[in-house]
Protein backbone atom coordinates (compact mmCIF):
# COMPACT_ATOMS: atom_id res chain seq x y z
CA UNK A 1 0.00 0.00 0.00
CA UNK A 2 1.45 3.43 -1.11
CA UNK A 3 -0.21 6.53 0.93
CA UNK A 4 0.77 9.75 -0.52
CA UNK A 5 -1.06 11.63 1.58
CA UNK A 6 -2.38 11.89 5.56
CA UNK A 7 -4.07 7.83 6.65
CA UNK A 8 -6.50 8.12 9.88
CA UNK A 9 -6.87 4.65 11.92
CA UNK A 10 -9.72 4.64 14.43
CA UNK A 11 -8.59 1.59 15.72
CA UNK A 12 -5.72 -0.59 16.71
CA UNK A 13 -3.13 -0.51 14.59
CA UNK A 14 -1.25 -3.91 14.01
CA UNK A 15 2.04 -4.39 12.72
CA UNK A 16 3.94 -7.41 12.62
CA UNK A 17 7.02 -5.93 10.38
CA UNK A 18 9.72 -3.22 10.62
CA UNK A 19 7.85 1.16 10.82
CA UNK A 20 9.90 3.38 9.19
CA UNK A 21 9.49 6.76 10.13
CA UNK A 22 12.38 9.08 8.68
CA UNK A 23 10.32 12.17 9.92
CA UNK A 24 10.19 11.04 13.38
CA UNK A 25 7.37 9.89 15.76
CA UNK A 26 5.09 11.59 17.80
CA UNK A 27 3.36 10.09 20.88
CA UNK A 28 1.50 12.66 22.74
CA UNK A 29 4.14 15.07 23.42
CA UNK A 30 7.16 13.15 23.02
CA UNK A 31 8.62 13.08 19.37
CA UNK A 32 11.66 10.14 19.06
CA UNK A 33 13.42 11.62 16.06
CA UNK A 34 17.06 10.35 15.22
CA UNK A 35 19.39 10.15 18.42
CA UNK A 36 17.06 12.35 20.64
CA UNK A 37 13.73 11.68 22.52
CA UNK A 38 12.41 15.28 23.05
CA UNK A 39 9.65 15.95 25.65
CA UNK A 40 7.83 19.50 24.94
CA UNK A 41 6.49 20.05 28.46
CA UNK A 42 6.53 17.83 32.32
CA UNK A 43 8.84 15.32 33.41
CA UNK A 44 9.91 12.08 31.85
CA UNK A 45 9.38 8.55 34.12
CA UNK A 46 10.79 5.63 32.59
CA UNK A 47 9.05 2.94 34.81
CA UNK A 48 9.91 -0.82 34.29
CA UNK A 49 9.39 -3.63 35.72
CA UNK A 50 12.71 -5.12 35.93
CA UNK A 51 16.43 -2.76 36.38
CA UNK A 52 17.20 0.04 34.28
CA UNK A 53 20.32 -0.50 32.13
CA UNK A 54 22.22 2.06 30.23
CA UNK A 55 25.23 0.77 28.64
CA UNK A 56 27.22 3.05 26.74
CA UNK A 57 30.07 2.28 24.55
CA UNK A 58 31.09 5.53 24.70
CA UNK A 59 31.95 5.05 28.59
CA UNK A 60 30.31 8.30 29.80
CA UNK A 61 27.19 9.24 30.98
CA UNK A 62 26.54 13.35 30.73
CA UNK A 63 24.41 15.32 32.53
CA UNK A 64 23.15 18.71 30.94
CA UNK A 65 20.97 21.58 31.95
CA UNK A 66 19.36 23.67 29.18
CA UNK A 67 22.21 22.12 27.07
CA UNK A 68 25.31 22.92 29.22
CA UNK A 69 27.07 19.59 30.63
CA UNK A 70 27.27 20.20 34.64
CA UNK A 71 28.90 16.61 35.29
CA UNK A 72 29.50 13.19 34.29
CA UNK A 73 29.83 9.39 35.11
CA UNK A 74 32.59 7.95 32.99
CA UNK A 75 34.55 4.58 32.75
CA UNK A 76 38.29 5.22 33.45
CA UNK A 77 40.31 2.78 32.91
CA UNK A 78 37.61 0.65 34.75
CA UNK A 79 37.44 2.84 37.19
CA UNK A 80 34.11 4.46 38.02
CA UNK A 81 34.71 7.93 38.00
CA UNK A 82 32.36 11.05 38.53
CA UNK A 83 33.36 14.16 37.26
CA UNK A 84 31.93 17.76 37.99
CA UNK A 85 32.29 19.65 34.62
CA UNK A 86 31.73 23.13 35.43
CA UNK A 87 34.93 24.87 36.61
CA UNK A 88 35.43 25.56 40.14
CA UNK A 89 32.34 23.86 41.02
CA UNK A 90 32.02 22.06 43.70
CA UNK A 91 30.54 17.95 44.00
CA UNK A 92 28.29 17.67 46.88
CA UNK A 93 26.75 14.66 48.67
CA UNK A 94 23.22 15.23 49.91
CA UNK A 95 20.62 13.95 51.73
CA UNK A 96 18.04 14.10 54.30
CA UNK A 97 18.43 14.43 58.57
CA UNK A 98 14.78 14.08 60.02
CA UNK A 99 13.07 16.49 57.38
CA UNK A 100 16.05 18.72 57.59
CA UNK A 101 18.33 18.91 53.66
CA UNK A 102 22.10 18.37 54.30
CA UNK A 103 25.16 18.52 52.42
CA UNK A 104 27.02 15.94 54.18
CA UNK A 105 30.28 16.33 51.93
CA UNK A 106 31.92 19.15 50.06
CA UNK A 107 34.36 18.15 47.49
CA UNK A 108 35.69 21.96 46.67
CA UNK A 109 37.11 21.82 43.40
CA UNK A 110 38.61 25.46 43.61
CA UNK A 111 41.24 24.11 46.53
CA UNK A 112 42.12 20.78 44.41
CA UNK A 113 39.35 18.75 46.14
CA UNK A 114 39.27 19.22 49.39
CA UNK A 115 36.88 17.73 51.68
CA UNK A 116 34.64 19.39 54.30
CA UNK A 117 32.68 16.59 56.17
CA UNK A 118 29.37 18.46 58.18
CA UNK A 119 30.07 16.36 61.06
CA UNK A 120 32.60 13.65 62.45
CA UNK A 121 34.16 11.31 60.61
CA UNK A 122 34.58 7.80 61.72
CA UNK A 123 37.73 5.55 60.90
CA UNK A 124 39.99 3.26 62.94
CA UNK A 125 42.66 4.75 61.16
CA UNK A 126 43.65 8.12 59.11
CA UNK A 127 47.02 7.91 57.19
CA UNK A 128 48.45 11.96 56.19
CA UNK A 129 50.04 11.84 52.58
CA UNK A 130 53.39 12.98 54.74
CA UNK A 131 53.51 9.57 56.07
CA UNK A 132 52.04 9.96 59.70
CA UNK A 133 49.25 7.99 60.99
CA UNK A 134 46.32 8.26 63.34
CA UNK A 135 45.08 5.12 64.73
CA UNK A 136 42.89 3.91 67.91
CA UNK A 137 44.25 1.46 70.23
CA UNK A 138 42.35 -1.01 72.67
CA UNK A 139 41.22 1.18 75.51
CA UNK A 140 40.56 4.42 73.27
CA UNK A 141 43.92 5.08 73.11
CA UNK A 142 44.58 7.72 70.45
CA UNK A 143 48.18 6.59 68.81
CA UNK A 144 50.00 9.04 66.14
CA UNK A 145 52.58 7.38 64.59
CA UNK A 146 55.42 9.29 62.60
CA UNK A 147 57.65 8.26 60.21
CA UNK A 148 61.31 7.88 61.66
CA UNK A 149 63.82 10.93 61.33
CA UNK A 150 61.15 13.43 61.41
CA UNK A 151 59.70 15.92 64.01
CA UNK A 152 55.90 16.51 65.15
CA UNK A 153 54.43 20.16 65.26
CA UNK A 154 51.78 21.28 67.13
CA UNK A 155 50.13 24.73 66.25
CA UNK A 156 47.76 27.42 66.59
CA UNK A 157 47.11 29.95 63.84
CA UNK A 158 50.72 28.95 62.46
CA UNK A 159 52.79 29.50 66.04
CA UNK A 160 54.28 25.91 66.25
CA UNK A 161 53.35 25.67 70.40
CA UNK A 162 55.07 22.26 70.48
CA UNK A 163 57.41 20.43 68.81
CA UNK A 164 58.48 16.83 69.26
CA UNK A 165 61.74 15.42 67.69
CA UNK A 166 63.19 12.73 66.67
CA UNK A 167 65.32 11.77 70.03
CA UNK A 168 62.37 11.54 71.70
CA UNK A 169 62.36 15.04 73.38
CA UNK A 170 59.35 18.07 73.74
CA UNK A 171 59.96 21.59 73.21
CA UNK A 172 57.09 23.78 74.57
CA UNK A 173 56.72 27.01 73.55
CA UNK A 174 54.66 28.50 76.38
CA UNK A 175 53.86 27.26 79.96
CA UNK A 176 53.03 24.16 80.98
CA UNK A 177 50.09 23.74 83.42
CA UNK A 178 49.07 20.78 85.40
CA UNK A 179 46.82 20.32 88.04
CA UNK A 180 47.98 16.72 88.79
CA UNK A 181 51.60 15.11 88.95
CA UNK A 182 54.90 15.04 86.44
CA UNK A 183 56.10 12.06 85.77
CA UNK A 184 59.53 11.53 85.24
CA UNK A 185 62.50 9.56 84.57
CA UNK A 186 66.43 10.55 86.03
CA UNK A 187 69.09 8.97 84.49
CA UNK A 188 68.57 4.88 85.37
CA UNK A 189 65.98 6.11 88.53
CA UNK A 190 62.19 6.54 87.69
CA UNK A 191 60.15 8.03 89.58
CA UNK A 192 57.61 11.40 90.32
CA UNK A 193 58.26 14.79 90.71
CA UNK A 194 55.89 16.60 92.75
CA UNK A 195 55.17 20.24 91.73
CA UNK A 196 53.10 21.93 95.07
CA UNK A 197 52.76 26.26 94.79
CA UNK A 198 52.35 27.75 98.26
CA UNK A 199 50.42 30.92 97.31
CA UNK A 200 51.02 34.15 96.16
CA UNK A 201 54.05 35.30 96.22
CA UNK A 202 55.41 32.20 97.20
CA UNK A 203 57.91 29.72 95.83
CA UNK A 204 57.54 26.73 93.62
CA UNK A 205 58.17 23.57 95.98
CA UNK A 206 59.45 20.62 94.37
CA UNK A 207 59.94 17.16 95.58
CA UNK A 208 62.12 14.44 94.05
CA UNK A 209 61.56 10.56 94.60
CA UNK A 210 63.97 8.72 96.92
Amino acid sequence: IDINGNADVSGTLGVTGVVTANAGVVVDNITIDGTEIDLSSGSLTIDVAGDIILDADGGGILFKDGGTEIGRFFNSSSDFAIKSIVQDQDLKFQGFDDTSTITALTLDMSAAGAATFNSSVSSTSFVSTAGGTFTTAAGNDLNLVYPDGRSLFFKEAGTTTLTLDNAQGATFAGTIAATGQITSARGSDTGTYGFRHEGAGKYLRMGVPN
